[in-house]
This record gives structure tokens, C-alpha cells and sequence, in this order.
């Protein structure tokens, strides 16, 4: 089977080993999941719940750049001669200028102006210790915060269990192709939207294999939680869908072409913020190929533009709303590229940059740059900063949880977020 053929939800669900109702509101589809409860939970996955309450009105929005973001052709070290030796055929050679180090590729206009703002933190050389580079190995270790399997429940779905358990259903929100792991919880629920063609789900764009697919959402079941709930979901997507009288014109052009794009999925992530009860945590994934192995120079361009072009479609519209200080964005891909291009592209690598934006964040670089003279035998830089710590800054200082208790091990805090 190829990367861009259709899923069927009946052998979509039989490889989950459940059946599911799924229910429509305009030009969305949504579906409720849980945790299996036949599946193992280790000790180690179960943290004490707080006792459940409302709904911070804080939003976390993820976008994951699925495939392998190139870290060093988004955030470009125009000053390292190094840089333009290795990238002899990709290196970005017109950056928007930063500062006397660092620019951003020229399709980032729009985020460059956010971050000379304030408004944006970069931080570098993220990755993790001996990194897989493995797509599906890595990216379980970003869904999960624990590199090598070592848990079960995703790193936003224990901060669910944490916050609100079963009973605020609409506190974590996935956006794309079915669930994320990272939003599995072993005592809360994950609601996935997209529009209507969800209901003949496909592959998310990074992945080749369709057995990835079943084992990316391994331990997560359909639901079926009590007609109450399914009523409160029901409305919110009503209330989503009045809040911007044209998105269902913009969502059935998607529908129609079923071709997907980064702003249509941050657009409606906006919209879900402008409802009456904001989710406290969207997840957004599935659209965009990363994986830039060849013709790197004008696909990871055309990312670029489609990340600009997502930025704002998310914060515009919540500036206009009076709401961009309620929500932060947080990037997030398995891992980077080699520091040294391939002729046409880039392969798999270890770290990159990652951002974090909105009015709230405490702008500016964070991390320190990888050498990109000492590289490992097969040409890796070393990651400099774990991207645990990026999770626990966010989680404790924005989200203002206990970090370590969800994460499962103590990670140094970046200070990312600006005191109130």
C-alpha cells in the first residue's frame, strides 16, 4: 500500500480491535478514544490524580513538523563558515537576519517579525541522548517523553489524567488523522477531529507504512463515553463552527481536493480556543512531509511558507479575539537532519530547533548551537538540549503542573515563558 492510500475506518478499526460511533457536526468529524483497558500499564505509568476542576483558560497548542523538521535550514547559522562547507547544495544563503549569528529561512517572514516582537523563543540544538532515527522510534519518544518505549501513556495525555481525568472531555483535542499517543492518558479521554473525510481516515504524511499507523495509536481504543458527553462535544463543534462563519467553505474546498494544510488545521485549532470552553491542550499533526531525503531546496521551502502561513492562521485571528495571551505553540518533530547535505537533501539526523511562540513567551534563543565540527562518524552534530526540557518548561510554567511527577524524571527548566 503507498503513503496516500486510503485507510479503511472498518480495517482501521479491526487493527485497533474495537468499533467506534463517530459523529459529524458540519464539515467536522469526531471521534472519542481511551486508553484499552486490556492493555499492560507499567508502574511507572500511573501518576496521583489532582482532584478534578474547570478548565485552565490557558491553551498549549503542538504542531508536529512529522518527518524530521532540518533545523539548520529553519533556524540558518548564517555566520558558520562550517554551515555553508557541509550544505554545499541546501544552505539558505539569504536568511532573514536575527542577529549576528542566526536568521530564519525567508519564507519565516511572518515569525520573524514575531520573534523581533518578543513574541518567539527558539531553542536549540534539541534531540535526546544515543537518538533513534527510526521515524516511528522517534516520534514515540516525543509522544511519550521516554526514549526506548519506556512508557505507555503519551506526556499530554498524563498531564490530562494529572488535570481533568474522564471529566472534562474537551480538555485535549487532537487535530489530523485520527489520535496522537502523545495524547493517551490511562484516566482521560482524547477527542480527534478533522473534517469530514475522517471518516476514511489516511496515512499521516511522514509515514510509509500502514502497520505504523496501528502501532502509533497501540493501547488507544475508540470510546464510548455517556450520551452527556458525546452531547458536550456535539455542541462545542456547533458553537466551533458558528464562531467563523467561513470555515466550512474553507474546510470543504479541503474536503473536496482532500488535499490538507497546516493554516486550515491551525485555523480551526483557533477556533476551538474561541469556543466557550478553550481545550487546554491541541494537538496538531499529520499534514507536511519533513522528510526531505531529495529536492530539499524547494520542498522544505514550501513547508516553511505552509508553517508562516499556519503561525498565523492560529494567532491572527485570536489577536483580533483578544485571546493570543492565552495560548502558546510548541513545534515538535522526531528529530533533524544531518549536518552535511546529501547532494539534493538532507538525511536523518539528530538535533535541531524548535519554537515556541505567542504574546506570553519570553523571547529570544535558549539552548546552546551544536558544533557542527565535531559530528559523530556518521556525521551527527550532539544535542546540546534535551527536549524534556522543553516539556517540563512548558508544563511548569505555562501549563503550571509538576513537571517531574508527569514526566517521570527531573529535567532542567529553560524559563520560556514570561512572568506575569
Amino acid at each position: 500500500m503507498s503513503r496516500c492510500e486510503l485507510i479503511t475506518r472498518r480495517n482501521f478499526l479491526v487493527g485497533l480491535g474495537a468499533t467506534a460511533g463517530t459523529l459529524v457536526v458540519g464539515s467536522h468529524a469526531a471521534s472519542i478514544f481511551a486508553r484499552d483497558p486490556g492493555a499492560p500499564v507499567a508502574a511507572t505509568t500511573t501518576i496521583s490524580p489532582m482532584e478534578a476542576g474547570a478548565p485552565t483558560n490557558r491553551t498549549l497548542v503542538v504542531l508536529e513538523l512529522g518527518g524530521g523538521n532540518d533545523g539548520l535550514s529553519m533556524v540558518i547559522p548564517h555566520s558558520d563558515g562550517t554551515y555553508h562547507d557541509l550544505r554545499r547544495s541546501t544552505a539558505i544563503d539569504s536568511p532573514i537576519y536575527l542577529d549576528g549569528s542566526i536568521g530564519l529561512h525567508p519564507n519565516l517572514a511572518g515569525i520573524a517579525d514575531r520573534y523581533l516582537a518578543g513574541d518567539v523563543a527558539i531553542v536549540e540544538g534539541v534531540g535526546y541522548p544515543d537518538s533513534d532515527l527510526s521515524h516511528f522510534v522517534s516520534m514515540a519518544a516525543w509522544w511519550t517523553a521516554a526514549p526506548g518505549f519506556g512508557r505507555e501513556t503519551g506526556w499530554l495525555g498524563r498531564y490530562l489524567d494529572h488535570t481533568v481525568g474522564y471529566d472534562h472531555p474537551l480538555a485535549g483535542i487532537t487535530i489530523g488523522p485520527g489520535p496522537s499517543q502523545a495524547m493517551a492518558g490511562a484516566a482521560s479521554f482524547a477527542v480527534a477531529i478533522e473534517d469530514a473525510t475522517g471518516l476514511q481516515p489516511v496515512l499521516p504524511d511522514w509515514m510509509d507504512d500502514p502497520d505504523e499507523l496501528i502501532g502509533a495509536w497501540a493501547g488507544m481504543v475508540p470510546a464510548q463515553p455517556a450520551p452527556g458527553l458525546l452531547g458536550a462535544i456535539h455542541r462545542t463543534l456547533e458553537q466551533t463552527t458558528a464562531a467563523r462563519a467561513e470555515l466550512n467553505d474553507r474546510l470543504a474546498g479541503t474536503r473536496t481536493s482532500r488535499s490538507r494544510s497546516l493554516a486550515a488545521q491551525l485555523s480551526l485549532a483557533a477556533d476551538l480556543v474561541r469556543s466557550e470552553t478553550a481545550p487546554q491542550v491541541i494537538y496538531v499533526h499529520g499534514v507536511g512531509d519533513f522528510d526531505t531525503h531529495e529536492n530539499q531546496n524547494n520542498r522544505h521551502a514550501s513547508l516553511m511558507a505552509d508553517l508562516d502561513a499556519a503561525v498565523e492562521a492560529l494567532f491572527g485571528p485570536l489577536e483580533q479575539a483578544g485571546l493570543a495571551d492565552d495560548v502558546v505553540m510548541l513545534t515538535a518533530s522526531e528529530f533533524g537532519r544531518r549536518a552535511r547535505d546529501n547532494g539534493s537533501g538532507t538525511d536523518h539526523g539528530t538535533a535541531s530547533s524548535h519554537l515556541l511562540i505567542g504574546p506570553s513567551v519570553a523571547g529570544g534563543r535558549y539552548g546552546d548551537p551544536p558544533s557542527l565540527l565535531r559530528t559523530d562518524p556518521s556525521g551527527n552534530v550532539s544535542p546540546t538540549t534535551d527536549y524534556r526540557s522543553i516539556y517540563a518548561s512548558v508544563l511548569d510554567e505555562w501549563l503550571q503542573v509538576d513537571a517531574d511527577e508527569i514526566l517521570g524524571s527531573a529535567h532542567e527548566r529553560l524559563g520560556l515563558i514570561a512572568s506575569a
